[in-house]
């Protein structure tokens, strides 16, 4: 079971915060943000993409798409993040430092269509991060004082998977993917005083644990200009063990120091994953996912808060017109626009803190290099200004890179 989170109430209930840094106040409990884009073609589509198929570029959302693959060829992706943030709410004294900007590395992935009707990946993926650094007030227990306090932490938790997907008939896919989580969290938690020594604590997380997704993909061609395709996805529970540090000190006098291992320090829910999609003349796409974790039956709780049922509903549009080249039709370019909405895990005082946002998205092959570049805008917002709490408005840019090319021939390589 995951240990008591003693930094949450100080995050949620500080009277005074001078700045936020990276990523968010909320990332304090448990393992962080749970990263919510599979950073592929489906990002410009509001995260939309359960029911569509991998043929020029990845959909790590399902890993059933990449038994579409071409023939031969192989894949590979690299993907970045710019993201700025703006802060506000009543816990916000110092407006002209509520803000905060970061540029990250997320994703290194490579495809192989091994077989006609086989397709197999392996990468590198986030699953969550925490980053957060602000000042606060904390009660000292027994007594009606506060003492001025600082918080930092650091930290993320990523998953290396090796995924197959296998054509079933001519209409569906089947896939499953294996992955190992690991990541640490780093916290530090410094009580500032006048009248005596400070009191630094410093918190060390190592985690890891196996995990699996299953993946289902079904096309049919309901009509001679229309496409439907279904998707659906099953995520196993994950349990995280982990080798926990602490480290308290008094000015530089050592108060407590120990290291032990905690099996089951964090379980990470099953998730249930289903998504359509309609393509017309193949080049307008219509896509709808809907995603679905039970984190109540967790009984995860704490002062004040306590994690919830969590579920998303994301929508996404898309134009992409065909181009032929030596006998092969590929899309030229594709433009995105969607809109999601995301119920996090955390409700601190009966206010389940809620995520909106819209993206816009787009892309091209370069036919004759193998290169390929697919970008996006995401505009969101997460959080409310109520019970004390923090507002955040942000922007994130997302770039990603692909190469693709002939891996294995017995033959000419066009017909």
């Amino acid at each position: 079971m995951l240990k008591p989170v003693l930094l949450i109430q100080a995050c949620l209930l500080c009277s005074s915060v001078v700045a936020q840094n990276n990523t968010s106040p909320y990332s304090i409990l448990g393992i962080g943000d749970i990263e919510k884009s599979s950073f592929d073609r489906t990002t410009g589509m509001g995260h939309a993409g359960l029911a569509l198929p991998s043929y020029r570029y990845l959909n790590h959302s399902n890993p059933a798409s990449y038994s579409y693959l071409e023939d031969r060829f192989f894949h590979f992706e690299l993907s970045t993040r710019f993201r700025s943030v703006g802060y506000s709410g009543e816990a916000i004294t110092d407006g002209t430092n509520a803000t905060s900007s970061d540029m990250q590395f997320k994703k290194a992935a490579l495809a192989i269509k091994l077989k006609s009707g086989w397709g197999a990946s392996f990468g590198v993926l986030p699953v969550s991060s925490s980053n957060y650094s602000f000042y606060g007030n904390k009660n000292i227990q027994g007594s009606n004082l506060f003492a001025n306090t600082y918080y930092e932490g650091t930290g993320s938790l990523n998953k290396v998977y090796l995924a197959n997907a296998f054509k079933v008939g001519k209409k569906m896919s089947l896939g499953v993917e294996l992955s190992y989580l690991f990541g640490q969290k780093n916290e530090e938690e410094e009580v500032l005083s006048n009248v005596s020594a400070s009191l630094l604590t410093k918190r060390n997380v190592f985690m890891s644990g196996p995990s699996f997704k299953l993946g289902w993909q079904w096309q049919t061609q309901v009509h001679k200009n229309f496409l439907l395709s279904a998707g659906a996805t099953f995520s196993g529970k994950t349990s995280l063990n982990a080798v926990y540090s602490l480290e308290v000190r008094e000015e530089e006098t050592p108060i407590v120091k120990r290291e032990e291992d905690q099996p089951g320090y964090f379980t990470i829910p099953v998730s249930y994953a289903g998504g359509l999609a309609l393509t017309y003349k193949k080049a307008y796409t219509l896509a709808f996912d809907y995603t679905s974790q039970p984190w109540s039956n967790l009984q995860y709780k704490g002062f004040g808060y306590s994690l919830n049922n969590s579920n998303r509903y994301s929508f996404g549009l898309e134009y992409a017109p065909k181009k032929v080249f030596r006998n092969i039709e590929y899309d030229a370019y594709q433009l995105q626009a969607g809109a999601f909405r995301h119920k996090t895990y955390l409700n601190y005082k009966g206010h389940q803190l809620t995520e909106y946002g819209i993206t816009l998205g787009a892309g091209t092959m370069l036919t004759r290099s193998g290169l390929g570049l697919n970008g996006s805008i995401e505009l969101g917002m997460r959080g409310n200004v109520n019970n004390g709490m923090i507002k955040e408005k942000y922007t994130s840019f997302n770039l990603t890179i692909s190469y693709r090319d002939f891996w294995y021939t017995l033959g000419r390589r066009y017909d």
